[in-house]
């Protein structure tokens, strides 16, 4: 049974950090929708696939994953977020009235600022469109980022930027084998790349956390370089 919708009072951080967003801005009518903090703690679902979604969800602090389940169960992540990137849960939602494709879980405590679905009104309001609009271009375009990566970049180069996206504070503290599932290589061909990189002393273990050594140069690697 998923855990109770946990809501944060509106407090003023919380409406500056939606501010600092520009979240507002995106909204002709932003006074007039319903809207509501929630917070998830690490490891909670979000967003289950094939439910319904009922508003738009920006994320204010914390991560969060977007992932699918192969028919044997197996977890492939799509996506990797953090509150500096430009996403959103829930216009396809809107636009198509479809259910949600995938499943979305915090990665860590998040806090995430709904926005709920007013139809009559959200017709009316052409900033909304306009932001759904551009939100529609940058997923594509990410798509195609992706694609492009996959194709050309080889593994470790991947990985490298796979590790800046999901580390925080120069630590690791993922799954190797969710890592692995959304690269598309098997287990045992990322551990050999991490091998190699604890043995060129980019990366270090530490128990359960892989510490970033070497920033400069992982950061070459993401770049293809």
């Amino acid at each position: 049974m998923a855990p109770p919708v946990r809501i944060l009072r509106e407090s003023p951080a919380l409406a500056r950090k939606a501010e600092a967003a520009g979240i507002p801005e995106k909204f002709a009518f932003w006074e007039g929708y319903r809207r509501r903090y929630l917070f998830f703690s690490a490891g909670e679902q979000i967003l289950s696939a094939e439910e319904p979604v009922e508003g738009f969800y920006f994320l204010l602090s914390g991560r969060m994953r977007i992932y699918n389940l192969t028919p044997d169960g197996k977890l492939v992540t799509l996506s990797l977020c953090r509150p500096e990137d430009p996403g959103l849960l829930g216009d396809t939602e809107y636009l198509t009235g479809e259910k949600a494709p995938s499943h979305v879980e915090a990665v860590e405590d998040a806090v995430l600022l709904e926005v709920r679905f007013d139809r009559e009104r959200m017709e009316e309001d052409i900033a909304l469109y306009r932001f759904l609009a551009r939100m529609q271009l940058y997923k594509m375009q990410q798509v195609s980022r992706d694609a492009i990566r996959q194709a050309m970049f080889t593994l470790p180069q991947r990985f490298a930027g796979y590790l800046l996206a999901a580390s925080d504070g120069g630590r690791f503290t993922g799954s190797y084998g969710d890592a692995a599932g959304y690269l598309g290589c098997s287990y045992r061909q990322l551990m050999r790349v991490t091998a190699a990189l604890y043995k060129e002393g980019v990366l270090r273990r530490e128990g359960n956390v892989t510490r970033i050594l070497d920033l400069p140069r992982l950061k070459e690697m993401a770049e293809g370089k």
